[in-house]
């Protein structure tokens, strides 16, 4: 198990005691009553792999999915393309059909129809350079990417057709996640050392992108972005410097439950199930083969409980619940 890296200093009792909705609120959202799956990106093996997070993961029968392009999956040639995954949600598109979203450092950005797999729904490769490193899903069809070495925020007219190239772009230095959220209408984005809020407009042949407002990160090099669910006025989100959480309608980066444990160097993902409230993280593990990989999951249950989730020989970068309405 990961052990706490640090503490955060100067945090009050009242920011450690701030809450949000409960596990019994969240599971009668989302119907649930057990923890989700989780997807993770997988190096070692360069695949997704959605693993059940009631077992064991050394146990063959905990892998209920993975996805690597193949030859009948319709992105062209990937040998240089594919290689290092590290981002993958699972998004239900507008024809109400779900998918599974994918970006690759070497460039590969994908939608691939779940569980069907088959040819992809839209693909592009970036090259390499740019280091894609999120993805996300827009309610008109079309698809946001993050990529942190081209410093850039674009939505692909995804909607436009299978390999559909046309972009239009944002400049954040550092850019590695983008979230979508439904509730305010707005694209949310995380890079080096802001977080920014974007309006989506223009139509789905051209789409257009504008910033609605920035805010400073409370430590450098952000990495993660996603949603605290039972509370649509949160955002989780991770720095190398640390784990937070961000309450929109004051601006403000605020306190949160078992930060102290939460706190790490390098989260590369954070998240809670909406169900059960558990949170998971990703760290580097010492000793892994891929520095910035490990072979396990951390998970914070109720509020004191801890689990690790190991997959042997596995070099993990990004870990998520496999639900919507955790990711």
């Amino acid at each position: 198990m990961r052990v706490t890296r640090g503490i955060l200093a100067g945090v009050s009792a009242c920011l450690l005691a701030a809450t949000v909705a409960g596990p019994a609120t969240a599971a009668t959202e989302t119907g649930r009553t057990r923890p989700a799956p989780i997807i993770v990106t997988e190096q070692a093996s360069d695949r997704v792999v959605v693993l059940d997070s009631t077992k064991r993961w050394a146990n063959p029968n905990a892998t209920l999915w993975s996805w690597q392009p193949g030859v009948d999956s319709d992105t062209g040639d990937t040998s240089t393309s594919w290689g290092l995954p590290d981002d993958a949600r699972l998004r239900t598109g507008a024809d109400g059909r779900q998918y599974v979203l994918v970006t690759d450092s070497y460039g590969l950005l994908a939608s691939v129809p779940y569980p069907d797999k088959g040819p992809v729904a839209w693909s592009v490769d970036v090259g390499r350079s740019p280091n894609p490193h999120g993805i996300e899903l827009l309610p008109d069809g079309n698809i946001a990417v993050a990529a942190s070495n081209g410093s850039w925020i674009r939505v692909y007219t995804a909607s436009q057709g299978r390999h559909s190239g046309t972009f239009v772009e944002a400049a954040l230095p550092g850019a590695h996640e983008v979230w979508w959220d439904a509730r305010l209408t707005v694209l949310w984005a995380i890079g080096d050392h802001l977080l920014v809020k974007y309006a989506v407009g223009g139509t789905p042949a051209a789409p257009t992108l504008t910033q609605q407002a920035s805010y400073t990160l409370p430590t450098n090099w952000g990495h993660d972005l996603g949603p605290v669910p039972g509370d649509p006025d949160r955002l989780w989100l991770t720095t190398v410097y640390g784990v937070h959480q961000f309450q929109k309608s004051t601006g403000k980066f605020v306190g949160f439950p078992r930060q102290r444990e939460l706190y790490a160097l390098n989260i590369k993902s954070v998240g809670t199930d909406a169900a059960t409230g558990t949170v998971l993280e990703t760290t580097p593990k010492a000793g892994n083969p891929c520095s910035w990989c490990t072979d396990s999951v951390d998970l914070f249950v109720g509020a004191d409980g801890t689990q690790e989730k190991v997959l042997p020989g596995a070099q993990i970068y990004r870990a998520r619940w496999f639900d919507e309405e955790s990711s």
